[in-house]
Formats: structure tokens, C-alpha cells, sequence
């Protein structure tokens, strides 16, 4: 899962957070609170970042493998938005271990 701090009104904050739920069915029983500590992945001070998105790469084992935003593989393309600067980026790649 993705979040923003919020800090400030209008959904103000510059910290974009990752947490991890290792369960696959998160229907069964408490499954679906069970999530890691919360881990900064990307502080911008001065900006208001919203939206954070994890896309595949689209490489060739990406494509094979029918990754997407809800099934990655190894490595992911970060995205987000620059809600100060109106605009979307992707600046950051996400590599997962176990």
C-alpha cells in the first residue's frame, strides 16, 4: 500500500510512505490489518505530493509475465504527482526482496 503524510489542509505533505501486507487472501479473517510499518520511500520538502502509483517497467518479463499495478514484479516504476506543480513524474525505481 501507498500513502501520503498529510500535514496541512488540502491534503498537504511532502513524505510519500510503503507498507506491506504479506497475506494473499486479505477477505480472511484479519488479514486485512495486518500491515507493515509504514516506510518512507520519497521526501520532496517544499512540494504536495499526491496520488502514489507503482507501475511495471513494461520489459520484456514485465510483458511475459503480465505484470501490473497490482501484480509487480521485482522492480517498479514510482509515480506520483507534484500537486504544487500540477504535474505527474516518475523519478524513482522500486526494487522489492524478501
Amino acid at each position: 500500500m501507498l500513502m501520503g503524510k498529510v500535514v496541512g489542509q488540502s491534503w498537504v505533505g511532502s513524505e510519500l510512505y510503503i507498507s506491506f501486507n504479506q497475506h494473499a487472501d486479505l477477505g480472511e479473517g484479519a488479514n486485512s490489518q495486518d500491515w507493515s510499518e509504514p516506510q518512507l520511500l520519497v521526501d520532496k520538502p517544499g512540494h504536495v505530493m499526491w496520488y502514489p502509483s507503482l507501475q511495471p517497467l513494461n520489459t520484456q518479463e514485465d510483458v511475459a509475465n503480465k505484470h501490473t499495478s497490482l501484480r509487480l514484479g521485482k522492480k517498479a516504476r514510482l509515480f506520483f504527482k507534484y500537486s504544487d506543480l500540477g504535474k505527474y513524474c516518475s523519478e524513482y525505481i522500486v526494487e522489492f526482496e524478501k
